[in-house]
C-alpha cells in the first residue's frame, strides 16, 4: 500500500499533464521536467545521493510540480488560445482538484515531519563520501536499537596508506563538510535542515566509520 501511495505521489503531476496537454513541443518539455523532478525524488528515497534538505524536497515536490503545470498551461494558452468551455469544465477542473489535493498532501507531510520524525534513523552511506585517494570497501546493512540506529563503513586506500593517515583524512573531510566535534570523540551534524532536527553522528577509528542516527534533538529534551 505504501509503495502505491509513493508512486501516486510521484506520478500524479505527470498524469494531470497528460490530461491537459494540447501541444507537442510544450507537452514534451513539461513532461521531461516533471519526469526529471520525479526521478530526482525517487533517487533520494533510494539513497543514490544525500542532501540535508530531504524533508523539504519531499514536501516541496507538489508545489514545484504544480508551478510547472501552471507554467505549461499558460504557455499552451498563449500558443493555442483559451481552452474550449466543455474541456475547461471537465479536464481542467479535475486536474486543479488533483493538484490541490497533491499540495495538501505535502502540507500533511510537513506536519508529520514536525510531529512524528522523532525516532532514530539508519543513516545513508552517502552521508560520508570518500575523500580523494580513499574508497569505500565495505558497507554493512546496519541495525537499530531502542534509541539509535547504526551502520559501519570501511574505507581503504589503493596506495596503501596506514590506518592513522586514513583516519586523519576522513576526519578532515568530515569537518570540511560541516561536521563538528561531539561527545566521545565523535563528529556530529544535523541530519536535516529545517523540519528534521535529528542528528547524524560519526565515530572514526582508523579506516572505519560508524554512522549513527539519533532521535530528534527536541524529543531528547
Amino acid at each position: 500500500m505504501l509503495w502505491f501511495l509513493g508512486l501516486l505521489y510521484l506520478g500524479l503531476p505527470a498524469v494531470c499533464w497528460a490530461v491537459l496537454v494540447r501541444t507537442r513541443v510544450i507537452g514534451v518539455t513539461v513532461l521531461v521536467v516533471l519526469a526529471g523532478l520525479a526521478f530526482a525524488l525517487f533517487g533520494l528515497e533510494r539513497e543514490w545521493y544525500f542532501t540535508r534538505a530531504t524533508a523539504e524536497l519531499e514536501i516541496g515536490y507538489p508545489l514545484v510540480t504544480g508551478l510547472v503545470l501552471l507554467a505549461g498551461g499558460l504557455a499552451e494558452q498563449r500558443l493555442r488560445g483559451p481552452r474550449p468551455a466543455k474541456e475547461t469544465d471537465h479536464r481542467l477542473g479535475g486536474s486543479i482538484a488533483a493538484v490541490t489535493a497533491h499540495v495538501l498532501a505535502g502540507l500533511v507531510l510537513a506536519v508529520g515531519y514536525r510531529l512524528l520524525s522523532y525516532d532514530a534513523f539508519l543513516p545513508s552511506a552517502a552521508e560520508v563520501p570518500p575523500p580523494p585517494g580513499l574508497t569505500v570497501t565495505h558497507v554493512d546493512p546496519g541495525y537499530c536499537g531502542s534509541n539509535f540506529c547504526s551502520r559501519t563503513l570501511v574505507f581503504g586506500s589503493a596506495t596503501g596508506l596506514p590506518p592513522a593517515e586514513i583516519e586523519a583524512r576522513l576526519r578532515a573531510a568530515l569537518i570540511a563538510d560541516g561536521w563538528t566535534r561531539g561527545p566521545d570523540g565523535s563528529l556530529v551534524r544535523p541530519h536535516g535542515w529545517l523540519l528534521d532536527d535529528r542528528l547524524s553522528q560519526a565515530y572514526v577509528t582508523g579506516g572505519t566509520v560508524e554512522l549513527a542516527g539519533s532521535e530528534s534533538v527536541n524529543a531528547a529534551r
